[in-house]
């Protein structure tokens, strides 16, 4: 299998399992209502950037399936929490394609430490792209929900600067060889 195949599967399927065993262990915030803080947009938009569609793709199934069975199962009467995953899952990819392409842009365009601002005003991207797709398929998913768009902006703006700061800074502690999107060959020099 070629590094360019095995590598995202491989960066996907870790970031996956660390997602379900933080889920498992319940290593979670509880900010307000109904909101909860854990590390899974971490993983999400790391395995995005990281491993380009191919990792986001198997991370974001390891995330929604253990968010189903640990989080939103029985919030929901079936098949609404069903489709309500679904539709999560849906608006999570869109974003986090959107993160995949970007992030292979800029670290080609840009060195640090503008390579941080341009993640920082992806990640703004990501969540505004995240929130407007959520709210658009929770309520055609479960109607009785009433998600609106302020609603949603007002419980990921904590979320944001989070997750924006930690991934932030662990992009600048990797080696560049790892910051480095590996679902893309780099052309080789020799000299």
């Amino acid at each position: 299998m070629k590094k360019t195949i095995s590598r995202p599967i491989i960066g996907g399927a870790i970031f996956a399992a660390l997602s379900y065993l933080s889920t498992a262990a319940n290593l979670t915030i509880q900010l307000s209502g109904d909101l909860i803080l854990g590390p899974w947009e971490l993983f999400n938009v790391l395995s995005a950037a990281l491993f380009g569609p191919i990792g986001l793709l198997v991370t974001e199934l390891g995330l929604d399936i253990s968010g189903y069975f640990y989080l939103i199962k029985g919030v929901y009467p079936a098949p609404q929490d069903l489709y309500f995953m679904i539709g999560n899952y849906a608006a999570h990819i869109a974003a986090l394609a959107v993160v995949a392409a970007g992030y292979r842009v800029i670290h080609e365009q840009m060195k640090m430490p503008r390579l941080l601002a341009g993640w920082i005003l992806l990640m703004g991207i990501y969540y505004l792209m995240g929130v407007t797709l959520s709210v658009l398929f929770h309520n055609i998913a479960v109607p009785a929900l009433g998600a609106t768009l302020a609603g949603y902006v007002g419980t990921v703006r904590l979320e944001f600067v989070f997750v924006a700061g930690i991934t932030s800074l662990i992009l600048l502690a990797l080696p560049e060889r790892y910051r480095r999107p590996q679902w893309v060959e780099t052309e080789k020099t020799f000299g």
